[in-house]
């Protein structure tokens, strides 16, 4: 899935041009900051509406902020290019915002060797960024075992992709609605599926395909659930309860999905 499994790190071939790219990349996004808080549609709503009180949310337009990175922080990313850098660093941030609001103190928060993230004993949580916007939600209640949020921009899903993310059941499904629906519905499949994945993976461990998970979808109550998953065991059974919801505004399609403690068969 995108978040451990697409994130390329790429050098540059002189620090002159880091520091350039950099700076451009930090005024190319400074008017974006107001898109992510600034009406009721706006990803920082929608996500705390979606998952409630006792989850902590934070939301910034990314942009480069090396200065209030940990020094192993800076060491992770420094030869990653300038978008790259930006939503790495603003994540870190948003990331000790929302610590700092469950009572947690501020630390690093370099990824695993899988890139999944890394968070404090007894919290969890989960990072999203998509061009103009970087969202992390983090808790420490027991009675949330798994946490997986997704932003995406709501443009259509490339037709050719459709296969790859959407299984047979789910194609037919889109293909009942009409031509203009159809993209953005992928694109919400495609959304769900990685908000699932990132709920799914501190539970499981296990790295899953898009075809591995089908989804139920409730258009009219903005939810979605799990139909199929192909991988078994006592993990999986539990895993099956994720509880998914999403919100469509201020051009992103916002999805979370939360695994309950409660929900453990």
């Amino acid at each position: 899935m995108k978040e451990f499994l697409l994130v390329t790190v790429v050098p540059l071939p002189s620090q002159g041009q880091t520091e350039c790219s950099t700076a451009l990349y930090g005024l190319a996004q400074s008017m974006e900051d107001r898109d992510v808080h600034s009406s009721q549609n706006s990803p920082e709503q929608m996500l705390t509406s979606m998952l409630g009180p006792g989850i902590a949310v934070e939301v910034a337009a990314p942009t480069v902020v090396e200065n209030q990175l940990f020094p192993d922080e800076q060491q992770h990313i420094v030869r990653a290019v300038a978008k790259r850098q930006a939503e790495f660093g603003t994540a870190r941030v948003c990331a000790r915002r929302a610590l700092a609001r469950i009572g947690m103190a501020p630390c690093s928060l370099v990824p695993h060797q899988d890139r999944s993230p890394r968070w404090p004993p007894g919290v969890r949580g989960s990072i999203s960024h998509t061009q103009g916007c970087c969202a992390v939600a983090l808790t420490r209640s027991p009675d949330v075992t798994g946490l997986g949020i997704d932003i995406e921009e709501d443009t259509p899903l490339q037709r050719e992709l459709v296969p790859a993310i959407c299984t047979p059941e789910e194609q037919q499904w889109i293909g009942r609605f009409g031509e203009d629906a159809r993209g953005w519905l992928g694109k919400l499949l495609f959304s769900a599926k990685e908000a699932f994945y990132k709920c799914q993976y501190p539970v499981t461990r296990t790295v899953i395909d898009f075809h591995d998970v089908q989804l139920s979808v409730d258009l009219a109550a903005g939810e979605f659930s799990v139909a199929k998953v192909r991988p078994n065991g006592s993990s999986w059974d539990h895993v099956r309860h994720v509880a998914g919801k999403f919100r469509r505004g201020s051009r992103f399609i916002v999805t979370t999905a939360v695994l309950a403690a409660t929900s453990k068969p």
